[in-house]
């Protein structure tokens, strides 16, 4: 069964405990670790809230948040642990597929800081995101390339995968220059700033790219990508 939880039981979310309960001890993850993790935020000193969730009495929505982050990350033992909570695993071949051969550590975040682009520390740590930015905050990415290459973005968020356009004109396909790694480019040439205004919590990018458009896949499918193309990724927080 699916709970719905903004009417979970205390047992709910006791139960829930349990499962980051185990996740914690069979990972390098702390329980306060995944709360923060879901919430998006270091807890406040002095609140209790390991008791509140070990009990059962732990807010509705923040259970929700811890579900939905136990979902996207560790739903195979979660399942495992209480299949009930977590009635089926979420099958993701195209979320697998960037696990497996995807690069992660080139593509990076830069956020405009005073109109200058500014470099996110890379984070070696996969249990944690590459970057962190709050809603609202401009940014672009950045990806060196040896040759001008056609890329197409992709973004997963509650483990739902989207197709996300950055091309002139809505289009979903994009081009990248050797000579300019940071993108979007407008039709101008300039450097876009996007934002997230609403979306908290993790959101991983993937951008497929080669020199040959007919490598691009049109919708995240393993069967549709290039053997020719590459395949980059970076998991960015947002935070309020």
């Amino acid at each position: 069964m699916d709970i719905n939880w903004k009417a979970a039981t205390k047992a709910d979310r006791a139960a829930l405990y349990h499962v980051a309960r185990t996740i914690a001890d069979t990972s390098s993850l702390s329980v306060e670790a995944i709360m923060e993790h879901a919430f998006g935020h270091t807890l406040v000193a002095g609140t209790d809230y390991l008791s509140n969730f070990r009990s059962g009495a732990i807010g509705r929505n923040k259970a929700k948040l811890i579900h939905d982050w136990i979902a996207e990350h560790h739903v195979e033992t979660a399942h495992t642990v209480d299949p009930r909570i977590f009635p089926k695993l979420h099958t993701d071949a195209w979320g697998r597929y960037i696990e497996e051969h995807g690069i992660r550590g080139q593509l990076q975040i830069k956020r405009f800081t005073k109109d200058e682009l500014n470099l996110i520390k890379k984070v070696k740590d996969r249990d944690l995101p590459d970057a962190t930015l709050k809603l609202g905050e401009k940014f672009c990415f950045f990806l060196r390339t040896d040759a001008n290459v056609h890329a197409i973005r992709f973004e997963r968020y509650k483990g739902e995968w989207h197709v996300m356009p950055l091309g002139i004109n809505g289009s979903p396909t994009f081009q990248l220059r050797h000579n300019e790694p940071h993108f979007p480019i407008d039709a101008s040439g300039a450097i876009e700033r996007l934002t997230e205004e609403s979306d908290l919590n993790m959101h991983r990018f993937a951008f497929v790219v080669s020199q040959d458009t007919n490598d691009l896949p049109c919708s995240p499918d393993i069967k549709d990508i290039g053997q020719a193309a590459n395949l980059h990724y970076i998991d960015v927080l947002f935070s309020a």
